[in-house]
């Protein structure tokens, strides 16, 4: 074999190798591979490729998405570091949230951040850092903020716009990242801590579930207070199918949470149930919290308190001054009741979700619990069973009366109940608030049992408003991200309250501790006058149960001296006066109230108010304290441009609530392998006709 052979073959192998590199590298950055990353508390960082996704609609974390320009899909970009700090003030949370990301392309790009917030969040700050620049939002109006943003991103300068989409859903529109561009994104917000049988407790979502959409709408007919403030008491998704695309296997993100409690009481325990903490108590107020490992973004973390038995508050009041007058926040507990005091003869109609998403431990937990309700109903009660997936059916044609015979009957029913279907909520509501039999001397408790997420919350809102009448509706969410906003807003509207069960392993015990305060109404028909005039909110007030108090946020022009607070117990009228001299002094009040006037007008919409008077008061309201509503929105703009070749946009998806998996959708083509395998045979073809004319 000559020298000029030897060549030709050689020449044949390396282009056979070439080609082969290139397509096994090619490989690697299509959308089947696994982006695995370790997304801890210290920024790290990953020489992968960015992982490629079909859409980014279905949001389950905070996430950054790179769009490519005149491309299909979207890039994944890494989660480097996500730090949350919290600090707790008697019953306001001042939370501080920080992620970061990076641009990996060597391209000018423009990202959009989307991510889930608590429901009662008032978002006031944002701020963020790209390379060497610091952008602080401003709130503007969101139409004008969106212009503004357009018109930055086109004369190159670094921008970001941050919009809600639901109280508890946000995106941010970050324009012209530089190639390499490490982003910092620190987010700011307060919200109300809960307290609920005498213990405390704070939430912070970290995923959300997919939103079921019906496929076409359905028809419409279908005590004293100290200087401390305390008062203590001495000794979608579009259809029934995911989409392959939608069965990714993302980046694990994780977050470091660092919480400092200031309870203003010495407590008895602090825990959290899915997460274990550290827990260091620095005085016999304050406490410093951390979780003892950061924790995978795909479940909610829920953090409890409570105070020890000498320490337990039965009223709270705090005060915040400023130029405009007095805000304030007030919580109420209930009055003890004896153990021979006589429940309220009640209709109970138990509603109970089978779609395919309650399949396995959780429709099992939920049969036990609404068995185990039905046969603690009392022989005067009233009681029907619904359930509901892709359409909703009940056991009885009316209430039946709670004894033997009826219960056998619903407990059969139960039985054979099987996960399966969609989730139509308002089918189930047109069953069980309408047509009602209206009995004064009933109190109608409807228990809504589901761990799915709709998008369609208008229409139930609406429908729940228009057909409430004298019912009381609670809602009971469950799984790892229940759709928060819904389940609040419906018990709210509904005159009733919303229990969060965070693992299938308390089902059964929350279910029975919600059971057991139904069967014992407390206060009916509350009202709450202040000796000054006073804008308080929520405007229509739950009744209360044992353990369950009254939360009031008020501003008033001059300093109240004390409220009256009426409603009906035990069949009786019953009214109360809270002492308002005293206070402890809280900053963030005006804030909230804010906040929650904003929630109320809002739910004015979906009462039949004019939205175009509603949505000025809005803007007002939003503009004046500096929050994000949905009228509108932070916008930060670096005065300076520093594109120098126009930007494209790009695009990135999140992570899967706990329990979801599946692979990655496969959005590329074979382009790749088909220029490589034309590249291979040209060269053979070469390397032929070489060889046949060195024998010539």
């Amino acid at each position: 074999m000559n020298t000029h052979t030897r060549l030709i073959i050689t020449l044949v192998i390396l282009t056979i190798a070439l080609s082969a590199s290139f397509y096994l590298n090619g490989k690697h950055s299509e959308t089947t591979s696994q982006f695995n990353v370790d997304l801890s508390y210290k920024t790290v960082s990953s020489s992968k490729p960015l992982l490629q996704v079909e859409q980014y609609g279905q949001v389950q974390q905070g996430s950054f998405f790179l769009q490519q320009e005149n491309k299909h899909g979207y890039l994944l970009s890494p989660l480097l570091d996500t730090k949350v700090d919290i600090t707790v003030t008697g019953l306001i949370a001042r939370a501080v949230v920080t992620q970061q990301f990076t641009n990996s392309t060597n391209d000018w790009v423009n990202g959009i951040y989307v991510f889930p917030l608590p429901e009662n969040a008032a978002v006031d700050h944002l701020t963020m850092d790209i390379g060497h620049r610091t952008i602080v939002g401003k709130i503007q109006p969101k139409q004008k903020a969106r212009k503004l943003y357009q018109q930055a991103k086109s004369d190159g300068k670094k921008a970001s716009l941050l919009v809600q989409n639901r109280s508890n859903l946000f995106t941010n529109h970050v324009a012209n990242i530089g190639p390499g561009d490490t982003i910092k994104v620190t987010i700011e917000y307060q919200q109300a801590i809960t307290f609920e049988n005498n213990m405390f407790s704070l939430r912070f979502p970290t995923t959300v579930t997919q939103r079921y959409l019906p496929a076409s709408p359905l028809n419409s007919e279908q005590k004293s207070i100290d200087e401390s403030g305390w008062g203590i008491t001495q000794p979608t998704f579009n259809n029934n199918t995911v989409d392959a695309q939608e069965e990714a296997a993302p980046p694990m993100h994780k977050v470091a949470m660092n919480i400092t409690l200031n309870s203003g009481f010495e407590l008895n325990n602090i825990e959290s149930e899915q997460h274990p903490i550290i827990t260091n108590k620095v005085t016999s107020s304050q406490y410093k919290v951390q979780l003892e490992q950061d924790m995978i973004a795909n479940q909610d973390f829920v953090l409890q308190w409570q105070a020890k038995p000498t320490h337990q508050p039965t009223a709270a009041h705090f005060s915040q001054t400023t130029e405009n007058g007095h805000y304030g926040m007030i919580m109420l507990m209930p009055p003890q009741l004896t153990d021979n005091a006589t429940p309220l003869n009640r209709e109970v109609v138990f509603v109970i979700d089978t779609s395919g998403s309650m399949a396995g431990t959780s429709i099992k937990q939920a049969k036990n619990a609404l068995a185990w309700a039905i046969s603690d109903l009392a022989a005067t009660d009233t009681f029907n069973v619904i359930a509901f997936n892709s359409t909703a059916n009940k056991v009885f044609q009316h209430s039946m009366p709670a004894n033997r015979a009826y219960k056998n009957s619903a407990m059969q029913y139960i039985e054979q109940l099987n996960a399966n279907g969609g989730t139509e909520i308002l089918s189930a509501l047109q069953l069980s608030l309408g047509h009602q039999r209206p009995n004064p001397a009933r109190i109608r408790q409807v228990i809504f049992i589901t761990d799915g997420a709709v998008g369609n919350e208008a229409e139930l809102f609406t429908y729940i408003n228009n057909h409430l009448n004298q019912s009381r509706l609670f809602t009971v969410g469950i799984g790892s991200a229940p759709n928060s906003y819904f389940m609040t807003e419906a018990a709210l509207m509904g005159k009733g309250t919303y229990t969060y069960v965070n693992s299938v392993n308390t089902v059964q015990a929350k279910m029975k501790q919600l059971f057991g305060k139904l069967k014992q109404p407390v206060l009916a028909n509350l009202t709450a006058k202040m000796s000054q005039d006073a804008d308080m909110y929520p405007r229509h007030l739950p009744d209360l149960y044992q353990g369950e108090p009254v939360m009031i946020s008020y501003f008033s022009e001059q300093t109240p001296d004390k409220m009256l607070i009426s409603g009906v117990l035990r069949q009786q009228d019953w009214q109360q006066t809270l002492t308002l001299q005293h206070s402890g002094q809280q900053s963030g009040l005006s804030t909230l109230w804010a906040r929650r006037k904003i929630a109320q007008l809002s739910r004015d919409k979906y009462k039949g108010k004019d939205a175009a008077i509603i949505n000025e008061q809005i803007l007002e309201t939003a503009m004046e304290h500096h929050l994000v509503s949905e009228m509108t929105s932070l916008i930060a703009i670096d005065i300076t441009p520093s594109v120098k070749v126009p930007s494209s946009d790009r695009v990135i998806k999140n992570q899967r609530p706990k329990g979801q998996q599946g692979m990655l959708p496969q959005t590329a083509t074979p382009a790749l392998l088909q220029a490589l395998i034309a590249l291979f045979f040209l060269a053979l073809a070469l390397g032929v006709t070489l060889l046949n004319n060195t024998r010539r």
